[in-house]
C-alpha cells in the first residue's frame, strides 16, 4: 500500500505535466496567432484583399478584436464586396452601438454603392448621438474627413462651436476642412479668426497661406488671400497681425506698393519700430526697379527725422533711386539733375565723406559728366575719394566709374588701365568681371574685334547673369556682323560708341549709314534696335515702340528679339500706359524665348498687370 506522502507527490507531478501541456497549447495558439497576424499583413500589403479578409475575418471570431473587425471589413470594401460590408458592419454595430468609426464606414458603404442619400441621412442621424465633448466632435470628425464626409465634419465643428460648455471655436480644424475641399475663400476666412482668437499663432497662419499659395494651379487662392486680408484689416485696423500678414502677403507677391502702405500704418501706431522693414522694402522694390516706391520708402524715413540709425542709409536710398528713376525714364532735365546735385553736395556737408556715402558719390560722377558735361569736376571728385582710405572691392567701384568717364571723353587708353587694373586686383570676383567685360567693350569701340571677342567668349560663363547675358549679346553681335559685312560691324560699334557718350545725333547718322548701305537680316535687326534706344532717350516713346516691334516682329529669331521684347513691354507699361500691349509683351517672351534671362521678370510683370486690369 503506497504512503500518503508519495500519493500526494505523484500528483504534484501529474499537475505540473499538465500545467506544462496546456503552456505549450497556449505558446503554440499564440505562435499561430502571430503567424496569422503577420500572413494576413503582407497579403494586404500585397493588396491581394481576399485572402487578407479570409484570416482576418478567422482573426476576429477566434478573439473578437476590433482591430481584425477593421482590417476585415476593410477588405471587404476594397474587394467591392459592398453587400457583404454592410451586413458585417450591421452585426457588429448592434454590439457595438458607440463604434463612430463603423458608423461612418457603414455610411461609406452606402455613398460607394450610389445611395448617397441614404448615406446622408445615416450620419445626420448618427452624429445627433455623439457626445458634445471637444475630444468626441475631434474624433468622430476627423474620421468622417478620413471619407470625404467633410460637409458632415463641418456640421459637427459647428454644432460645437455653438456649445457653450465646449467653449472652443473649432476655426482651425474647419479652415483645414475647408482647405481639403477647395474652398478657399471659407478656408482663409477661418484662419484669420483663428489667428485673431491665438495671435500667437501667426507664423503656422503665414505658413498655411504660403502652402494655399504654393499648390495653386489656377491662381485662385491669391486674390481670394489678398481680398480677405484686406477686408480684415479695414474691419479691425488695430489688429497687427492682419497688417503684418497683408504687408506679407504684399510682398510675396511683389505688390510693393501695398506692402509699404502697410508698414506706414504699423509704424504710425507707434507701438513698434519699422523703419529697418521700410527699408528692406525699399531695397527690395529697388532691385526690381519700382523706383517710386523706394524713393517713397526712403523719404518717408528722412521725414520723421533727419537723424537716427537709418538716417544715412536712407538719404543715400533717397538720392540713388532718384537718379535711376529719372535715367529709366529717359530724363535729361538739366534742372532736375542741378537739384539733384545740389542735394548730393548738401549731404556731404551734414554727413561727411564716408564709405556709405561712395554710391552718393558714384551718382553724383554721372551727374557730373554725362548729363551737365562737367567732365573734369568728375574726374576730381573720383581721384580725391580714390586717395581716402578704402576697402579693395569700394576702391575698385570708384576706379570702374573713373575709368566710364575716361572712356566718355575719349582717353581709351586710361580707361582700359583702369578696367585692367580691377581685372587684376579683385580676380574672379563678380566687379572684376564686370571690369572686363567693359574692357572688352572698349576694344569693340575702337574696332579690335577680335580681341574683344575672345575676351567675351570667356565671360559668357561668369557668376553674375547679367554679365554672362552682356556677353554673350556682345559676343554674338561681332560673330555674326563679321560674317556677314565688317563694315556694318564697324559702323553699329562706332554708333554703340556715341550711345555711350550720349552723342546720339552721331549715332542715328551712323546707323542710318547701316541700314541704307549694309542692309542683311543681322545688322538691320541691331540698327532698328539702337535707334529705338535713341527715340527713347529722346522722349519719341511712339517711334521707339514702333522700332522695337520691327525688330521682335520682322526679326524673331535675331539674337536681340528678346530684349527688344523687355524693353518695348517697359516702354509701353511705364511711359505709354498701354499696360494690355505690354502684357502681349511679356507673354510672347515667357512663350517663344524660354531660354532669355528676362523669362523671370516678364512672368512677374505679367501677373502684377493681370491683377492690376482685374
Amino acid at each position: 500500500m503506497k504512503s500518503p506522502r508519495f500519493s500526494r507527490f505523484f500528483a504534484m507531478i501529474l499537475m505540473c505535466f499538465v500545467i506544462s501541456l496546456q503552456s505549450i497549447d497556449a505558446q503554440n495558439v499564440g505562435n499561430q496567432r502571430q503567424i496569422d497576424e503577420k500572413l494576413a499583413r503582407e497579403f494586404y500589403y500585397k493588396k491581394d484583399y481576399e485572402k487578407a479578409r479570409d484570416i482576418y475575418k478567422n482573426l476576429y471570431d477566434n478573439y473578437g478584436q476590433v482591430q481584425y473587425f477593421n482590417q476585415y471589413a476593410d477588405c471587404l470594401i476594397l474587394t467591392g464586396d459592398y453587400d457583404g460590408a454592410e451586413k458585417a458592419f450591421k452585426s457588429f454595430l448592434k454590439k457595438n452601438p458607440q463604434n463612430w468609426k463603423s458608423h461612418i464606414d457603414l455610411a461609406y458603404v452606402y455613398s460607394q454603392q450610389g445611395e448617397n442619400d441614404k448615406a446622408r441621412k445615416y450620419l445626420n442621424k448618427v452624429l445627433k448621438d455623439v457626445p458634445e465633448t471637444k475630444n468626441a466632435i475631434f474624433e468622430v470628425a476627423n474620421l468622417l474627413r478620413n471619407k470625404n464626409f467633410n460637409e458632415q465634419a463641418l456640421d459637427l465643428f459647428n454644432k460645437g462651436a455653438k456649445n457653450p460648455n465646449i467653449n472652443y471655436s473649432f476655426n482651425l480644424e474647419k479652415a483645414y476642412t475647408y482647405n481639403s475641399m477647395l474652398d478657399f475663400e471659407n478656408a482663409t476666412e477661418c484662419y484669420l479668426l483663428y489667428l485673431k482668437e491665438q495671435p500667437e499663432q501667426y507664423e503656422m497662419v503665414k505658413n498655411r497661406f504660403r502652402v494655399m499659395m504654393m499648390y495653386d494651379i489656377n491662381g485662385n487662392v491669391d486674390d481670394v488671400i489678398r481680398m480677405a486680408l484686406l477686408r480684415k484689416t479695414q474691419e479691425d485696423p488695430e489688429n497687427e497681425e492682419f497688417s503684418s500678414l497683408l504687408m506679407w502677403y504684399s510682398l510675396q507677391q511683389q505688390d510693393y506698393e501695398l506692402a509699404l502702405m502697410q508698414l506706414k500704418a504699423l509704424d504710425r501706431r507707434g507701438d513698434g519700430d519699422y523703419e529697418r522693414d521700410l527699408i528692406y522694402i525699399a531695397q527690395i522694390a529697388s532691385d526690381n526697379r519700382q523706383y517710386d516706391i523706394a524713393v517713397d520708402a526712403y523719404d518717408y524715413i528722412l521725414k520723421k527725422s533727419d537723424e537716427g540709425v537709418y538716417y544715412v542709409q536712407a538719404t543715400v536710398g533717397f538720392i540713388k533711386n532718384s537718379y535711376e528713376k529719372a535715367v529709366m525714364e529717359g530724363n535729361h532735365d538739366k534742372k532736375f539733375y542741378e537739384n539733384l546735385s545740389k542735394k548730393i553736395d548738401n549731404a556731404f556737408d551734414k554727413i561727411g565723406f564716408s564709405s556709405d556715402m561712395i554710391p552718393l558719390v558714384l551718382v553724383q560722377a554721372d551727374i557730373l559728366s554725362f548729363e551737365m558735361q562737367r567732365y573734369d569736376d568728375a574726374k576730381a571728385l573720383l581721384n580725391n575719394v580714390l586717395e581716402m582710405n578704402l576697402s579693395p572691392k569700394t576702391k575698385a567701384e570708384v576706379k570702374m566709374k573713373l575709368a566710364d568717364i575716361y572712356l566718355l571723353t575719349d582717353e581709351v587708353w586710361e580707361a582700359t588701365l583702369l578696367y585692367s587694373q580691377i581685372e587684376k586686383s579683385l580676380k574672379n570676383e563678380p566687379i572684376a568681371h564686370e571690369a572686363r567685360f567693359k574692357n572688352a567693350q572698349l576694344r569693340y569701340f575702337i574696332g579690335e574685334f577680335e580681341w574683344a571677342n575672345a575676351a567675351l567668349n570667356i565671360l559668357k560663363s561668369a557668376t553674375s547673369k547679367l554679365v554672362a547675358n552682356d556677353a554673350m549679346t556682345l559676343s554674338l553681335t561681332i560673330s555674326d556682323n563679321l560674317e556677314y559685312d565688317t563694315v556694318a560691324l564697324k559702323r553699329i560699334a562706332k554708333a554703340d560708341y556715341y550711345i555711350y557718350q550720349h552723342r546720339y545725333e552721331l549715332a542715328n547718322q551712323m546707323l542710318d549709314s547701316v541700314v541704307a548701305y549694309n542692309p542683311n537680316e543681322v545688322s538691320l535687326p541691331s540698327a532698328f534696335y539702337r535707334k529705338a534706344k535713341i527715340a527713347f532717350n529722346a522722349g519719341d516713346y511712339e517711334f521707339a515702340d514702333s522700332l522695337y516691334r520691327r525688330v521682335y516682329k520682322g526679326y524673331a529669331d535675331s539674337y536681340i528679339a528678346d530684349e527688344a521684347l523687355i524693353e518695348d513691354a517697359l516702354l509701353l507699361e511705364n511711359q505709354l500706359n498701354r499696360k494690355e500691349d505690354a502684357m502681349e509683351c511679356y507673354s510672347r517672351l515667357f512663350d517663344y524665348y524660354t531660354a532669355s534671362v528676362y523669362v523671370a521678370q516678364a512672368r512677374k510683370s505679367y501677373r502684377r498687370l493681370r491683377d492690376e486690369l482685374k
